[in-house]
C-alpha cells in the first residue's frame, strides 16, 4: 500500500481514543510495516500519563518480529523528542533502528523536535502533512499556540436571531431534540461550561450532562466578581449538587475564606467597563487541565470572547420562531461601530435539521 493508505490506518486508530481520557494530549495513532508491507503493529494513545501510540505499535511489532532494522513506522504526529510524562518516543525508534517514519502532522509543541533529531541519527523522515490529520488535534494546537482552551460558542435563536424576550425569558427557544444534541454532543465532549453567576442565579442551572436517565457532572468556570453565588441565598441552587471529580472555579477579583467544597476562586482582573480581562486567564485553565470549554451564556459576553479572538467554533441553533419585539434580546452585538467590510468571517463546518430547528456549526476564521 501507499503511504497515505498506511497514515489513514494510523489516523482510525487514533480516532479511537476518548478526547476526555487523553487531554491535555492529543490524539496520535501509529503503525509498524515490514519490508515486505505487511503491518505488524499498531497503537492509539488511550490515556493521558500512559504509553503513546508509537510505543503500543512499535512493542506489538516487536513480538512478531526482533529486528525492526528494516520497517517503516508511520504516526499521525511528529513524535515527542522530550521527557514529559513518558519518556521521549524519539529514543524508543532510534533504540530498535527504525530507518524510516512518515507523520501525518507536525507538533506545535516548541519541545517537540522529534523531526530534526531522527533526521541527525539518520532516520529518514517523510512528511506527508495532512489537513485531515492537523484537523484531528485543533484543540492540541489551539492550547499549544493561543496559550487558552478551545473555546466553543453555543447559542438557541429565533430566526431573526433573538436569544431572549425584553424580560430575558429563553426557555425554551430550541426544542426538545436539540437540548438532547446539546447534552450529548456538545457538553459530554467538553472539560468545562463557561458562563457567568448572573445566568446561573437567573437560569437556576445546574450545567451538568443529562443523557437519557444519566446524570454525569461537569466542571463549571463562573464569572462571579463579586461572588454573588458564595452568597448564603444562593446556596441551594442546584449548581452546587455533589461533586465527585469536579468542580466550580469563580472567576473574581474578591477572595474568601470560606469556600463550599468544590468550589475554587480564580483570580482575574476586570475593566473600567467591568469586562473580564482575558490575558493570563488561558494559561490559568490550561494549568486546571481545562482544553476546551463550551460557552452557555448571553450576548455581551460571545461578544467579548468574539472581539478578543477567543473564540474557535459557534454553534447556533435557528429555531422556527420570531420575536419581533425590538427590546428583545439579540444574538451577538456591542455598542462599537461595525461597518459590513470589516465583519467577522465565519467558515460553515456542518449542517443537521433537528425536528425542525436548525443546527449550524461554524469555525472563526
Amino acid at each position: 500500500m501507499p503511504h497515505l493508505d498506511y497514515l489513514y490506518q494510523a489516523f482510525q486508530l487514533a480516532k479511537q481514543a476518548n478526547a476526555t481520557q487523553i487531554r491535555p494530549n492529543p490524539f496520535v495513532g501509529a503503525v509498524v510495516v515490514d519490508e515486505k508491507g505487511v503491518v505488524i503493529g499498531e497503537g492509539f494513545h488511550q490515556q493521558y500519563g500512559g504509553a503513546h501510540a508509537e510505543v503500543f505499535a512499535i512493542n506489538a511489532a516487536l513480538e512478531k518480529i526482533g529486528d525492526l532494522s528494516k520497517t517503516t513506522l508511520y504516526v499521525t504526529l511528529e513524535p515527542c523528542s522530550h521527557y514529559g510524562k513518558t519518556p521521549p518516543c524519539t529514543n524508543l525508534i532510534l533504540q530498535h533502528k527504525i530507518p524510516r517514519i512518515v507523520i501525518g502532522s507536525l507538533d506545535s509543541n516548541p519541545k517537540v523536535l522529534g523531526v530534526n533529531l531522527l533526521k541527525q541519527n539518520g532516520v529518514e523522515v517523510i512528511e506527508l502533512l495532512i489537513p485531515e490529520i492537523e484537523k484531528m488535534n485543533e484543540i492540541f494546537f489551539t492550547n499549544q499556540k493561543k496559550k487558552r482552551p478551545f473555546i466553543q460558542l453555543k447559542m438557541a435563536t429565533t430566526i431573526n436571531g433573538k436569544i431572549a424576550d425584553r424580560f430575558g425569558n429563553s426557555q425554551w427557544i430550541s426544542n426538545v431534540s436539540s437540548r438532547k444534541y446539546v447534552h450529548q454532543e456538545l457538553r459530554n465532549n467538553v472539560d468545562a461550561i463557561l458562563t457567568t453567576a448572573k445566568n446561573i442565579i437567573q437560569d437556576k442551572a445546574s450545567l451538568n450532562i443529562r443523557i437519557d436517565e444519566t446524570i454525569k457532572e461537569l466542571s463549571v468556570i463562573a464569572i462571579d466578581r463579586d461572588l454573588d453565588l458564595l452568597k448564603p441565598e444562593h446556596q441551594s441552587l442546584s449548581i452546587f449538587y455533589e461533586r465527585t471529580d469536579t468542580k466550580i472555579y469563580l472567576l473574581s477579583n474578591k477572595t474568601s475564606d470560606n469556600l463550599p467544597q468544590k468550589v475554587e476562586i480564580v483570580n482575574v482582573e476586570f475593566d473600567e467597563n467591568n469586562s473580564l480581562i482575558l490575558d493570563g486567564l488561558g494559561e490559568k485553565l490550561l494549568q486546571l487541565n481545562i482544553c476546551k470549554v463550551l460557552l452557555e451564556a448571553g450576548s455581551k459576553l460571545s461578544s467579548h470572547l468574539i472581539n478578543n479572538n477567543w473564540a474557535d467554533e459557534l454553534i447556533v441553533f435557528v429555531a422556527p420562531k420570531i420575536i419581533m419585539d425590538k427590546q428583545a434580546i439579540n444574538f451577538i452585538e456591542t455598542d462599537s461601530e461595525q461597518l459590513l467590510s470589516n465583519a467577522t468571517n465565519l467558515e460553515l463546518l456542518e449542517t443537521k435539521v433537528l425536528d425542525g430547528d436548525i443546527v449550524l456549526k461554524y469555525h472563526f476564521t
